[in-house]
């Protein structure tokens, strides 16, 4: 009776207690979340920024006057009211641009380590981790993030743990420090054996072998991963670069925030029109992509679930065609899409025809049809013969079942679908050359062409001069983008790659 009368006594407190750890979960679930939103702020506001120094900065009118620009333009920029000095506006704006990556990066892995988390993931790991996510937010300027964090980190560990971060901190140096005495006594007491000794002996050559392992191959891929970096951060470093310092025979590793030329990116983007040919590269890239994805998925679900006579030699037919060089393809499709076929192209034709001839020849690939098809065909097939029990369609059994399932390998093509149309070069150089359609083909140019046919030269009376900081700068705007594109979603093209290599 009285262990019964205990039982319910106990059970009441157990209760609050459970109930209060769910209210510490939650708060510490609004703390995380607040942060996020702290960083996102963040992130916005530095983009203001960013965008209202940039905007201030002039640019000459012609390519020779960039040999040297501080020679022509102003040494002050009013931006929001304010008189802020060339150099101050060039330290701003680098600044900027450092804290937009830094922000960026740390609020992608900071927002998806957050949705992954389960209920079994908040310990005090989970809070040291917090704690290393505050001090980052320091890196830039962040001290409300940085707060907000802490605040979250403690808490969380106060949840794990039962006391604050400095209680456990005392709490496991004291430990260690009486493990250590009790370490010491027993030594003094007790008389080692010679089997003790050569277990001893053992584990510290185990140790030290350990240990120089990991050292070694942390030194391998820092070396492996600085000679990866080196070229970006030298293409980069030489975009913001004057002429001068450009063709140096002794070029410096480092140029001070006050002394970058961020008015080469701008020059670029704008009075070599830049701006145009990325917004032109985009068009074509997204509909040419999205085109090719529904020819993809339509084919490869028909070669790899629909039952038709030849079906197997057509596909077969389909695979020889990849064996057929593209420059061949380039003749047909060129008179297709020319006078003598569509008629899209010609002098003084309108913007349509031009995109629709860099778009439409390319809007099928045997490749991706292929890849698709081995990811298609690793799904059971009772899948797909109960969906037809049941009256399902097989347009509703592909966007229902097959297109989720061979997501990982859609979104694989879809980047290196953008990826190739980013890189052409031959063909929309072939059907946009001013030589044939006059200048004004030059509207229609994409990136990959602009690079190569831009006037990137300093005319001084003689041979023309090479101004690499220019040229480097444009290279930089076109590679910055599939750079971000790759990283975001890189994972998604291993794991498509993964899924359409194997069969079972």
């Amino acid at each position: 009776m009285q262990l019964a009368l205990k039982n319910q006594a106990q059970e009441p407190s157990k209760s609050a207690k459970h109930h209060k750890n769910l209210d510490t979960l939650g708060k510490i679930k609004s703390i995380n979340y607040a942060a996020l939103f702290i960083d996102l702020a963040a992130i916005i506001v530095f983009a203001i920024i960013f965008i209202l120094m940039l905007n201030a900065i002039k640019i000459p009118l012609t390519t020779n006057e960039m040999e040297q620009p501080e020679a022509v333009l102003e040494q002050y920029y009013r931006v929001a009211g304010f008189v802020y000095s060339a150099q101050t506006v060039n330290l701003v704006v680098t600044i900027m641009a450092i804290f937009l990556i830094i922000s960026i990066s740390a609020f992608v892995v900071n927002f998806k380590h957050i949705r992954s988390l389960d209920l079994y993931d908040y310990h005090r790991w989970e809070a040291g981790n917090r704690y290393v996510h505050a001090f980052m937010s320091l890196l830039t300027l962040n001290f409300s993030s940085f707060v907000v964090k802490l605040i979250g980190a403690d808490l969380l560990m106060r949840y794990a743990e039962g006391m604050n971060t400095f209680e456990w901190l005392k709490m496991t140096f004291n430990q260690k420090r009486e493990k250590m005495r009790i370490n010491r006594e027993r030594k003094h007491d007790h008389v080692p054996t010679e089997e003790e000794l050569l277990i001893r002996k053992r584990v510290r050559v185990q140790t030290f072998v350990k240990i120089l392992r990991y050292t070694f191959t942390y030194i391998f891929l820092l070396l492996v991963a600085i000679f990866i970096i080196i070229p970006f951060y030298w293409m980069i470093l030489t975009s913001l670069k004057t002429y001068t310092e450009s063709k140096a025979s002794d070029p410096s590793f480092w140029v001070a925030f006050r002394e970058t030329q961020w008015v080469n990116w701008k020059f670029v983007f704008k009075n070599l029109n830049f701006g145009l040919y990325i917004r032109n590269t985009l068009l074509v890239s997204v509909l040419s992509t999205a085109g090719t994805l529904i020819t993809t998925v339509f084919a490869a679900f028909a070669f790899s679930r629909i039952d038709f006579k030849g079906r197997e030699a057509l596909f077969s037919l389909l695979l020889m065609t990849m064996m057929i060089p593209g420059e061949i393809y380039m003749i047909t499709n060129y008179l297709t899409v020319s006078q003598v076929g569509f008629g899209w192209i010609g002098r003084d034709y309108p913007p349509a025809g031009f995109f629709a001839a860099m778009i439409v020849p390319f809007m099928t690939s045997v490749y991706y049809i292929f890849f698709l098809r081995q990811t298609f065909r690793q799904i059971p097939d009772t899948l797909y013969k109960a969906a037809k029990i049941d009256g399902c369609s097989d347009f509703k059994f592909l966007w229902r079942v097959m297109i989720p399932i061979a997501a990982p390998t859609i979104i694989t093509i879809t980047i290196l679908s953008l990826l190739g149309t980013w890189n052409a070069y031959i063909w929309p150089k072939l059907i946009t050359t001013p030589g044939l359609y006059g200048e004004k083909a030059k509207n229609y140019w994409l990136i990959s062409v602009a690079l190569r046919e831009t006037s990137f030269v300093l005319e001084m009376g003689g041979d023309p001069l090479p101004m690499y900081n220019l040229q480097i700068a444009a290279s930089t705007i076109v590679t910055v983008p599939l750079l971000i594109v790759f990283l975001a979603l890189k994972k998604y093209i291993i794991r498509g790659v993964g899924r359409s290599g194997t069969k079972g």
